[in-house]
């Protein structure tokens, strides 16, 4: 959290040994394996795309628990990947109440323009909302988390050949919800919903 680099998954993966960005289109590779030959995991569940074989972003930043990223000695119990394994796993609730709230602001215009000619920014600062809130349902046996990403962007895109002008808006809504059991002290139950 307090390293000086992007909030992305992509931004924590790139910090363990063997894991480099060259892939086309800046896409992750592992080991020196192929972009798309890599295993991206969240709470357990593949979120490979099915063409570059990159996570997608249905994860909400602010809930992410912890991440680990295995290059080398991996359990046969993954497998369909030759690079790595990347598994992300979000919070759960607890036996106290708690939760966050953050605004971060992207703006077009502080973008750098590509060689495109009549290539344009829109100057429109546009707020991204994430909220997080767990707790206890039933003490010591039942625990909520839920979680959700609000973000409404515009940006000036340009034709590749035509050098025409035009405006895209992405209105992308991320939620999360997760209900944590304890069996006994030794065994849990997780259960968790993603939308994107």
């Amino acid at each position: 959290e307090l390293l000086p680099i992007g909030r992305t998954l992509n931004s924590a993966v790139l910090l363990a040994p063997g894991v480099t960005d060259n892939g086309p289109g800046g896409n992750i590779m592992v080991s020196g394996a192929m972009s798309y030959e890599n295993l991206f995991l969240i709470n357990g569940v593949v979120v490979n795309e099915n063409l570059r074989g990159q996570a997608r972003n249905t994860f909400i930043e602010d809930s992410i628990q912890e991440t680990k990223i295995s290059t080398s000695s991996i359990s046969a119990e993954y497998g369909r990947f030759q690079g790595g394994v990347v598994n992300m796993v979000t919070k759960s609730g607890s036996n106290r109440f708690s939760g966050s709230f953050r605004t971060s602001f992207t703006n077009d215009a502080w973008a750098a323009l590509t060689p495109y000619p009549g290539d344009e920014n829109i100057d429109a600062t546009v707020p991204t909302y994430e909220v997080t809130m767990g707790g206890p349902i039933l003490r010591d046996r039942l625990w909520f988390f839920g979680a959700a990403r609000l973000e409404e962007n515009t940006d000036n895109r340009t034709t590749d050949y035509t050098a025409f002008n035009y405006t895209r808006i992405d209105d992308e809504k991320r939620y999360e919800g997760k209900l944590t059991y304890s069996i006994n002290t030794n065994n849990n139950v997780k259960g968790a919903y993603t939308k994107r």
